[in-house]
């Protein structure tokens, strides 16, 4: 069986994100996978700092390290020339290693924002809420808008709504939307096809 790490930025994707995992693997068939506990390292900054150290931990784990993180730093620019800084660190620290990141261009929620029919159904959003248009875009508290589009008196919660609305997600919907989604996908299928047993 191929084993597959995720390492996830807060609280609520310890949840949530094993959960749309699991249902991309399944939507393609793919059984073989153990897919296990994820570790929380923090946003993006914290992980620069820290990379050398948190990698080296990931792969005492023996298995496909799939990262998946928000990209909505002050510093952030662009997420392709991330990645390559921090894949050209990993191949310093053990060449070779089954190892992609997957950047979400603002954060986690924005994937909730492009297929609204999730969340309406999970926050009991108004009928006659209007979502962003181009959410990969704007907002960029994604968690914020979500809060406030619901009504007097509700907040989202990512501990209790995230993985919640990720297990109600219409992946066609979300793959046809979102760009982020795709490249989340594409990573997940080329590690499996290059996984560690």
């Amino acid at each position: 069986m191929k084993r597959l790490l995720p390492i996830v930025e807060g609280d609520g994707d310890l949840k949530a994100v094993p959960v749309l995992l699991r249902r991309l693997l399944e939507r393609h068939g793919l059984y073989e996978v153990e897919l296990l506990h994820p570790q929380k390292r923090g946003e993006l900054p914290k992980v620069s700092a820290n990379f050398d150290n948190y990698f080296r931990m990931a792969i005492k784990e023996n298995a496909a390290i799939l990262w998946v993180l928000d990209f909505d730093c002050d510093f952030c620019r662009c997420p392709f020339e991330e990645a390559e800084k921090l894949y050209r660190r990993a191949q310093v620290i053990r060449a070779g290693w089954p190892f992609k990141m997957a950047f979400l261009s603002l954060e986690f929620e924005s994937l909730f924002l492009a297929e609204k029919q999730a969340a309406t159904a999970v926050l009991k959003l108004p009928a006659n809420t209007v979502f962003p248009g181009n959410p990969e875009v704007t907002p960029r508290d994604a968690k914020g808008w979500l809060s406030e589009a619901q009504p007097k008196g509700f907040a989202y919660k990512p501990t209790v709504h995230q993985d919640k609305i990720a297990a109600r997600l219409d992946l066609d919907t979300l793959r046809a939307v979102s760009s982020d989604f795709r490249h989340m996908e594409k990573a997940l299928l080329q590690l499996v096809e290059s996984a560690l047993p």
